[in-house]
């Protein structure tokens, strides 16, 4: 009995034994191909991250470009609003030349200024004493040009910066065109300024009352200077 009971526990020993060893066979058997099924599936992923990361990178470095674009064409419109002020103060500083020197017209308020002979000369007076000379004349403009006048003007003629004022008896001559009294002295600029610096204590209005000449003056509230013409100067 001793002997048939070893003889069973060998045999299930064995039994088990050849069972294990049948198992870790197929077991050993079919492991490859899980492993080559992996490789392969763990080669497509990685494919197709490499793939998914470059297009990440592109997308960055579009992303990139075009925020380099935005700014190189807000620079441009910076660029270009910065040089339309400078065109239009280079064009308004020239139009403003161009009234100086008498190429366009000028309009706006100023003064009207208007120098007259004494109307009465006593006899044994010299008649030179009572009558306006070019120096009174230039007196007015100095003063009017010194206050701001934007442009002045004798007589309806526009007065410039070569102008040239001179005395024939009882006229003058504004670059060579005569004018008989009374002068008309137009001036453009802020009414209240020009009238105020003429009237000025010991100032220009009070000089020639002295030099026994009439002044009346008016503010204007607009005034047109036609610009030289082409034959003058």
């Amino acid at each position: 009995m001793r002997v048939k009971g070893r003889s069973i526990i060998l045999a299930l020993v064995l039994l088990v034994s050849g069972f294990l060893v049948s198992f870790s066979y197929q077991q050993t058997k079919s492991d490859p191909e899980v492993v080559t099924l992996n490789e392969s599936q763990w080669e497509k992923e990685y494919y197709y991250q490499q793939q998914l990361l470059s297009i990440e990178e592109r997308n960055k470095q579009l992303r990139d470009e075009l925020n380099q674009k935005r700014e190189q064409i807000q620079q441009i419109e910076n660029d270009l609003a910065n040089s339309e002020d400078v065109v239009a103060d280079l064009v308004d500083r020239k139009k403003k030349l161009q009234m100086l020197t008498g190429e366009l017209p000028v309009e706006g308020p100023g003064v009207e200024v208007t120098l007259h002979d004494a109307e009465y000369i006593p006899d044994e007076e010299n008649a030179n004493n009572y009558i306006v000379h070019e120096a009174h004349v230039q007196k007015v403009i100095n003063e009017l040009l010194s206050s701001g006048a934007k442009a002045v003007s004798i007589n309806g003629q526009r007065y410039f910066s070569d102008s040239y004022i001179s005395c024939i008896g009882p006229v003058i001559s504004v670059d060579g065109v005569q004018h008989p009294a009374p002068f008309v002295i137009k001036a453009i600029g802020e009414p209240d300024v020009l009238e105020s610096s003429l009237n000025l204590t010991n100032g220009v209005v009070e000089k020639l009352v002295n030099d026994n000449v009439e002044v009346t003056m008016q503010k204007q509230r607009a005034i047109t200077m036609e610009p030289r013409l082409a034959t003058e100067g």
